[in-house]
């Protein structure tokens, strides 16, 4: 062969090879060979170093990653090479994270929400190089004032933007949220965890309600309800603490007490408090007019909410359940407490959400399901929003 040939056949393999070795300098990012250079900022970023540089990894919003038994087909490998080795990370505006260290959500674990800005972090110590699990989805921020209903007509015409109703499978309607709740140890299935993950329009979960009330959800022994609640840990949405009565919020040897510190011995993820409130065994302790019976009231309430947070403070609080007491029936009363109530939850940070629960004396709606006059009150007081900044717990914030 002359040189010439030889230097026609040597040239496409020399650029070949150039064109191979500067492939080789980009490391990828495990997601179908995306160079490493910025990452794009519009998704849950993950890495392997402190202040989210290269390796890192986006992920996609809508999945839970694990290495759980295929629950759901939303359920998806971490991306190799970042199972067990997050340090930091980068969360955009609009959207919640859960980092668990269990492959189930359990154990260790912390709740990341971008209410205001974009966040990027570092992982606090206590998960750094441990996170086997992570819920990655959009968080709404609704008004505080909800509704809790089973009828739907009254849900409708309250037209507050969350609500509940003591279940799992009621429909959110438009610009109204519905909430699930697991009621009772029954309800705490992987069957329940598939369908609430599959759900595209919730992003928090309530729990028992009322565990220690024989009429209610029954739950006397603690190992239970604690071992149920874990199951619910897979769905990786907000989780709600069970709501007790009124007198077994906390307190020595209380059934919440007791739940909580269980929970906290066993790392279980805990990210709101729902209470109820009733003024149970003051409906004659009242002033000598509507106006002045509704300030003892709200005076009564605002002490036992104070003491809840007392007792639990690191948990914003949701007040789901709560009357000036069933068994008052003046409708100026109920009204008169109304407004004193919400405009001190509206602006009482640590309070996250709020609904009535109308007693039989004082219903919400009319047979046809239009509003009563105590309906139609409740309907036009103001709110503000739930969340009022971003949720960074023990998280590092770098720049």
């Amino acid at each position: 062969m002359n040189i010439r040939n030889l230097h026609l056949v040597l040239l496409p393999l020399l650029i070949a090879f150039a064109a191979c070795k500067k492939g080789a300098d980009q490391p990828v990012n495990n997601t179908g060979g995306t160079p490493q250079g910025n990452y794009s900022g519009t998704k849950l970023t993950i890495s392997t170093g402190e202040k989210v540089v290269s390796p890192w990894v986006e992920l996609s919003p809508d999945t839970i990653y694990s290495s759980v038994n295929a629950i759901s087909s939303l359920y998806k490998a971490i991306p190799a090479g970042f199972e067990d080795k997050a340090v930091s990370f980068f969360l955009p505006k609009g959207y919640m994270v859960v980092f668990a260290a269990n492959f189930d959500g359990t154990g260790e674990s912390v709740t990341v929400v971008a209410k205001d800005n974009n966040i990027k972090a570092n992982l606090p110590a206590r998960l750094r190089n441990s996170i086997s699990f992570m819920r990655y989805m959009k968080i709404s921020n609704p008004d505080k004032k909800g509704t809790a209903s089973v009828n739907d007509a009254a849900v409708q015409a309250f037209a507050a933007q969350w609500y509940y109703g003591w279940s799992l499978n009621k429909s959110s309607f438009p610009d109204q949220q519905f909430i699930p709740m697991t009621w009772g140890k029954g309800a705490c299935t992987d069957a329940n965890v598939k369908y609430l993950v599959e759900r595209n329009d919730v992003d928090h979960l309530l729990s028992f309600n009322e565990p220690d009330n024989s009429s209610q959800s029954n739950i006397p022994v603690i190992d239970t309800a604690i071992q149920r609640y874990k199951i619910m840990q897979k769905t990786g949405l907000r989780l709600g603490a069970p709501v007790t009565e009124q007198d077994n919020t906390f307190g020595t040897g209380k059934w919440l007490t007791n739940f909580m510190a269980q929970a906290q011995s066993q790392k279980l993820r805990i990210d709101v408090l729902p209470i109820h409130w009733y003024d149970w065994g003051n409906q004659t302790n009242n002033g000598t007019t509507d106006s002045l019976t509704a300030e003892k009231v709200f005076t009564r309430f605002v002490s036992f909410v104070e003491k809840v947070h007392q007792a639990y403070p690191s948990l914003p609080i949701w007040v789901t359940e709560y009357n000036a007491n069933p068994n008052r029936s003046s409708d100026v009363v109920h009204r008169y407490f109304m407004k004193l109530s919400t405009e001190w939850m509206n602006s009482t940070s640590y309070i996250e959400r709020y609904s009535y629960f109308f007693p039989a004396a004082v219903p919400a709606v009319l047979p046809d399901n239009s509003l009563t006059v105590a309906g139609a009150y409740w309907k036009s007081l103001p709110s503000s929003k739930s969340l009022s900044g971003n949720i960074v717990a023990d998280i590092v914030l770098v720049q």
